[in-house]
């Protein structure tokens, strides 16, 4: 390769990211064409098999007991003033009303429920009758938290693969959709020890999850970026298997324009997304997981591999992009310290007339 074309491909390598599309899969495409022409050779083909997909909704819902309220009598039901918030429930618009709707109903109704139970001699046949419902209303509570939750529609479409994870910023994005996991997990706190559930935050919750395809966009760029620098990695070893970069550690012309590559490219551009990345990978699978914590029913074995797969198993996404990112940095390591070429090495001349200390 002649000293002009070196210098050309310097240029191009210090301008050519000035592309209107910046996003993370620009960037490493941009990254792998690059390293791929300073290297004289073509980018190897992806070989990873496409991430988990989240179950089916009709795998994951729970069967709920839903113990009627009309046996007790409606003299007692308005006795414990209950009777408006049971009809609203049993309306047409009731029944298919929305989880957050749902959740505060059975939050209010069991509050309810305790108090008048105070309000009622123990030795009566209605404090029997309310203990009984009581028990049950309780006994169903995990199975309606669970169904409004991983079973529901939102958090569906939260996990959803279909989205697309190009223009994904992981940190700012997630934001919002944490919170709201977060918000659910103290709902369920809140529901299993019979506090009241305000709707209309619940609402505001359940919309921002609808709008967002966080969970599955996230996994998604893992999965991308794994690849990616999995690929990187190949790259560079099998030059280093062809060939050593350097001999006696003397940086030649092409090894220099490959540290520009990792200074300019990798070190400006791919790692700091790479470092937000997984940031957010680690955020989110602590929102995930403490919602998981809030749940008290037995967990779906569909979903239970599902985070298995994804979220805390040992071969998951995030254990792989670990992984490459180690092995990407090693073969880095190996490549340019054939050529004295590391930060903190010193340089060749200074290395050769160095003598022994006296």
């Amino acid at each position: 390769m002649c000293w002009s074309r070196l210098c050309a491909l310097i240029l191009i390598l210090l301008i050519g990211g000035c592309s209107a599309a910046d996003t993370p899969r620009a960037r490493f495409d941009d990254y792998l064409a690059r390293l791929a022409r300073v290297l004289d050779t073509a980018v190897p083909p992806a070989q990873a098999p496409p991430p988990a997909a989240y179950p089916a909704k009709r795998a994951l819902t729970r069967i709920v007991d839903t113990p009627r309220t009309g046996w007790i009598g409606l003299f007692e039901l308005r006795r414990c003033g209950l009777v408006n918030l049971i009809s609203k429930r049993n309306s047409i618009l009731g029944r298919v009303a929305p989880p957050q709707r749902r959740l505060a109903y059975e939050s209010r109704l069991l509050g309810g429920l305790q108090r008048c139970r105070t309000e009622i001699d123990a030795d009566t046949a209605l404090h029997a009758r309310l203990n009984a419902l009581i028990a049950r209303k309780r006994a169903s509570l995990p199975a309606v938290f669970w169904n409004a939750t991983f079973a529901d529609d939102a958090l569906i479409g939260l996990f959803s693969l279909a989205g697309e994870a190009n223009g994904l910023d992981p940190h700012t994005a997630g934001g919002p959709t944490r919170r709201a996991l977060a918000g659910l997990a103290g709902a369920g706190e809140a529901l299993s020890a019979a506090r009241p559930l305000d709707a209309d935050r619940l609402g505001d919750y359940y919309r921002t999850l609808e709008s967002s395809e966080h969970g599955g966009a996230l996994l998604q760029a893992a999965h991308a970026a794994t690849g990616a620098l999995e690929r990187a990695t190949r790259m560079l070893e099998a030059r280093l298997a062809r060939r050593p970069l350097c001999f006696e550690q003397r940086p030649n012309r092409r090894a220099r324009v490959l540290q520009t590559v990792l200074l300019e490219i990798y070190g400006q551009r791919v790692q700091p997304y790479l470092s937000t990345l997984v940031r957010a990978g680690r955020d989110w699978r602590r929102a995930v997981g403490s919602l998981i914590a809030a749940q008290h029913v037995t967990i779906p074995p569909p979903f239970a591999r599902y985070v298995r797969a994804t979220l805390t198993g040992k071969d998951t996404a995030w254990t792989r992009l670990d992984a490459a990112i180690d092995a990407h940095t090693a073969v880095w390591q190996a490549a340019l310290g054939q050529c004295g070429l590391m930060p903190g090495a010193a340089p060749a001349g200074q290395r050769a007339s160095r003598g022994p200390s006296s």
